[in-house]
C-alpha cells in the first residue's frame, strides 16, 4: 500500500459528540413586530439574553463569545452607559442588543441599527424616539402607547404570580422578562418552571445579571441561575464548549487517555470548533498549523500543531517536551471564544492502534503489501504492518508539528504486540518517516497451521501500558 493511500486509510473520523439543545441561528434583522410576535426577517423568535452590568465587561469579546457560543443565546441586554466599545464587540460576536436606560443620542446612534431595540421607560415618549431615528421595534418599561413596534417589557419575580406584570399585555404584543431571577445564590425547581413558562408563552427574557460568565467547573452544593440557564440553553450545565478530561482520547480511538509526548490526540467538543471541517497542512517550513479556522488549543499556555478540526472533534499533536508523571493544562480557542481550563495527565505512553470504527478492524498492511481484510487475511508466520499513536518518545531528533526525518526512529520504550492471545514477534516500533506522530509495527505472526479466515484480537503493549480499545486483524 503506498503512503498516499495509507494516509488516506488513516483519515480523521468525526463522530456524534453528546446530546445537546439546538444551536440558536444568530439574529440577522431587522427586527419587526407582527401581532403577538416578535419576527426576525420575517420569522418568529424570542430572544434568550443575559444582563450584562459593566463590573462583567473586563474582555468584552471574550465575555460576549461565551456568551454567544458557550451559553447558546442570541441577545444581551446592555445598561447604554456601557458606551459604543462595548455594545459594537456584542453585535460583533453575532448578538442582538437590548439597550437599557438609552437616551436621546443612543436613539440618534444606535436607532437604525437592525439589531438594537432601544429600551425606553414609562417617562420615555415613543414619538420622541422614533423622530430621533429609531426605526425597529422599541422596548418598552410600562403601559401601551399608540406604536404597533414595540415590545413590552417588565421585571419579573420568580414564584407563583410571575407574569403578572406582563398580563396587560400578554397576548396583544410581544413581551420580554426584561430583569429575570436570582443573580446569586441557590435556586430551586421554580426557575426552571419560569423558563418552561416562557417557553410555552413564546416570551422573550433576559436573564439577571451574574458575577461571572464563565460556566461552573463542576457541580456545586445547589443548583443557581447560571446552572438551570445552561441546562435550558443547551442542555448541559456547563454549556457548550465546555472542555472534559474524559473527552480528551488517542487519536487513534480508545477511552479517555492520558497526553502523550509526541502523541496524536483527539478532543471532542460541543461548538468550539468552525461549522466546516478544515484539515492541517504543512506551511513552507514543513509545519502544521498552530491555528486553523480560528480553532487554537494551547497546552500549559503554548498553542500545539492542528491536524483537523470541526464543531464536535479537535485532533493535535502533543508537544515532545512534556514531562511524563506532571499534569498539563489544556484550552480550547474557537474563533477567540475560550473553554475552560482543564489539567490532564502526562503519562510516558498510552498506545492505540488505528482502525476502521464501523468493523474495529485494524488499518493494517499484510506482507504482499494488500489492505488486511476479510478477503485478504494474513498467513501464519507472514509479517503483519500495524499503524498506532501513544507510543512516547523515540530515538531521534523530533520537532513538535513536523514530520519525522528520513530516518526510521525506534521508541525508547519497548513493544510487545499478542494476536488471538499470543505473542506475536514485533521485528520494529518507531515512527514513520515523512508522517506527524505515526507508529509503525512490523509483526510476525506465530506460526500455525492455516484455516478458515477469522478476525483475531490484537493488543499492543508499550513499556506497562497496554492499548484498551478492541482491535482485530484478519488471519488465515
Amino acid at each position: 500500500m503506498s503512503l498516499s493511500k495509507l494516509a488516506l486509510a488513516l483519515g480523521w473520523v468525526a463522530v456524534s459528540a453528546w446530546a445537546h439543545a439546538p444551536v440558536l441561528p444568530p439574529v440577522a434583522g431587522p427586527l419587526t413586530v407582527q401581532g403577538t410576535r416578535l419576527l426576525d426577517r420575517g420569522t418568529p423568535i424570542t430572544l434568550r439574553a443575559m444582563n450584562v452590568p459593566p463590573e462583567g465587561l473586563g474582555q468584552p469579546r471574550e465575555t460576549f463569545g461565551i456568551l454567544r457560543v458557550r451559553w447558546n443565546l442570541n441577545a444581551v441586554r446592555l445598561p447604554a452607559a456601557l458606551g459604543v466599545t462595548a455594545i459594537q464587540a456584542a453585535l460583533d460576536s453575532q448578538l442582538a442588543v437590548i439597550l437599557a436606560g438609552s437616551r436621546e443620542a443612543d436613539w440618534r446612534q444606535w436607532g437604525a441599527n437592525p439589531r438594537v431595540l432601544l429600551e425606553i421607560d414609562a417617562n420615555a415618549d415613543a414619538a420622541a424616539v422614533r423622530s430621533a431615528g429609531a426605526r425597529h421595534p422599541l422596548v418598552r418599561l410600562g403601559p401601551a402607547v399608540n406604536d404597533p413596534q414595540v415590545v413590552y417589557a417588565a421585571r419579573l419575580t420568580v414564584g407563583p404570580n410571575l407574569l403578572d406584570p406582563l398580563r396587560p399585555h400578554l397576548g396583544r404584543a410581544p413581551v420580554l422578562a426584561a430583569d429575570w431571577g436570582a443573580p446569586t445564590g441557590c435556586v430551586d425547581e421554580s426557575a426552571f418552571l419560569a423558563l418552561l413558562e416562557f417557553e410555552n408563552q413564546g416570551i422573550s427574557w433576559a436573564a439577571a445579571a451574574l458575577p461571572s460568565y464563565e460556566p461552573p467547573t463542576a457541580e456545586s452544593a445547589c443548583a443557581d441561575l447560571k446552572q438551570t440557564v445552561l441546562q435550558w440553553t443547551t442542555g448541559d450545565p456547563f454549556g457548550f464548549g465546555f472542555l472534559r478530561p474524559d473527552a480528551i482520547a488517542n487519536a487513534a480511538g480508545g477511552p479517555a487517555a492520558p497526553l502523550v509526548p509526541g502523541a496524536l490526540m483527539t478532543l471532542f467538543v460541543e461548538q468550539l470548533g468552525p461549522e466546516r471541517p478544515a484539515a492541517g497542512r504543512l506551511d513552507a517550513r514543513g509545519q502544521l498549523p498552530r491555528e486553523l479556522e480560528g480553532t487554537r488549543v494551547l497546552v500549559n499556555g503554548e498553542p500545539v500543531p492542528l491536524l483537523y478540526t470541526d464543531a464536535y472533534q479537535i485532533n493535535i499533536q502533543v508537544p515532545y517536551e512534556l514531562r511524563p508523571g506532571t499534569p498539563a493544562a489544556v484550552q480550547v480557542f474557537g474563533s477567540a471564544v475560550p473553554s475552560n481550563r482543564v489539567n490532564v495527565p502526562v503519562a510516558e505512553a498510552a498506545p492505540e492502534l488505528f482502525q476502521d470504527f464501523a468493523t474495529r478492524h485494524a488499518i493494517a498492511v499484510n506482507q504482499d503489501g494488500s489492505r488486511n481484510g476479510p478477503g485478504s487475511p494474513a498467513l501464519p508466520g507472514s509479517v503483519l504492518l500495524l499503524f498506532g499513536a501513544g507510543a512516547g518518545d523515540v530515538a531521534a531528533p523530533r520537532q513538535t508539528g513536523a514530520p519525522i526525518g528520513p530516518a526510521h526512529a525506534v521508541t525508547l520504550l519497548p513493544s510487545r504486540v499478542e494476536v488471538g492471545g499470543v505473542p506475536a514477534e514485533v521485528l520494529f516500533a518507531g515512527e514513520v518517516p515523512g508522517f506527524i506522530g505515526l507508529t509503525q509495527l512490523n509483526v510476525r505472526l506465530p506460526s500455525r497451521t492455516p484455516r478458515e479466515p477469522r478476525a483475531e484480537p490484537v493488543v499492543w503493549t508499550v513499556g506497562s501500558h497496554a492499548s484498551r480499545s478492541p482491535v482485530t486483524v484478519w488471519i488465515r
